[in-house]
């Protein structure tokens, strides 16, 4: 066994290790609000609430990942040969996907939780879901300032921050 191999097989521990624990802090909504571990994002960053429901979506992906993570420590080291570091690398790469596939969802349902502020949810077309009165007038001059936004240079808000004038302009 070669040292390359217990080196990739102690990375693919390690690795399993953390998101083995995020995972189960995750699901069982401990993962307390931080800027290293979890599902982090611009959504799971406006409430409490909202981080804490991305990461009971993603943590048994994370749990997955760290299984997956295992087997392929254990069989790079259960290997003989050269190629026994595939294993590892392997392992680590199906992880990193299923993190990244799962932390998507999670940052989609932190997405659906409703607006905490009250306000209008501008951002989505305008609609404000029957909440007539929490769309004031102060409000509908800044799309930027109704989803919580520093800039309009968000995804959330592509194409609202222009003015009619503006975009006659262009035409």
């Amino acid at each position: 066994m070669s040292v390359l191999s217990i080196v990739a097989a102690v990375l693919a521990f390690v690795c399993a290790a953390v998101w083995g624990t995020v995972g189960v802090l995750g699901v069982t909504g401990k993962l307390p609000g931080n800027r290293w571990f979890g599902v982090r994002s611009p959504e799971t960053g406006k409430s409490e609430a909202a981080f804490v429901l991305a990461n009971r979506v993603a943590g048994p992906g994370f749990i997955g990942a760290a299984v997956i993570l295992v087997m392929g420590g254990v069989l790079t080291l259960g290997v003989d040969g050269g190629w026994s570091i595939l294993f590892a690398l392997a392992a680590l790469a199906v992880a990193v996907v299923t993190v990244g596939v799962v932390s998507g969802l999670g940052i989609r349902a932190a997405q659906a939780l409703p607006d905490e502020s009250g306000g209008c949810d501008c951002c989505s077309g305008g609609d404000d879901h029957g909440a007539a009165s929490a769309c004031s007038d102060d409000k509908a001059g800044s799309p930027a300032d109704d989803c919580g936004q520093s800039s309009c240079g968000s995804c959330a808000l592509q194409g609202m921050c222009e003015t009619d004038s503006a975009a006659a302009q262009r035409q």
